[in-house]
């Protein structure tokens, strides 16, 4: 939790009605993330601290906070696991 996360600055991304269109420069795959991924990437601009990623979402969003942590967690999971976002040192 204590993990401070970014965005991959090699991705092409643009907003389009509420969602986040990305493009991997490296891979050449597309990525779509709804309204609630769009929310974490823009967070994701720069390092920001999982907890404190965690704590935003709480106070923007009306979901218990123990739910809130897991799809966040799950969420960066992957797109750590795609390449789409890095562990800052």
């Amino acid at each position: 939790m204590t993990d401070r996360v970014v965005a991959n600055g090699d991705l092409l991304s643009t907003e389009i009605d509420g969602e986040t269109v990305m493009m991997n420069m490296d891979s050449g795959q597309y990525y779509a993330l709804n309204d609630v991924g769009s929310r974490i990437w823009q967070e994701l601009a720069n390092p920001v601290e999982v907890d404190g990623l965690c704590r935003r979402l709480e106070a923007e969003y009306d979901a218990e906070a123990g739910v809130i942590r897991d799809c966040v967690l799950r969420f960066l999971t992957e797109m750590l696991d795609k390449r789409l976002i890095r562990i800052e040192p």
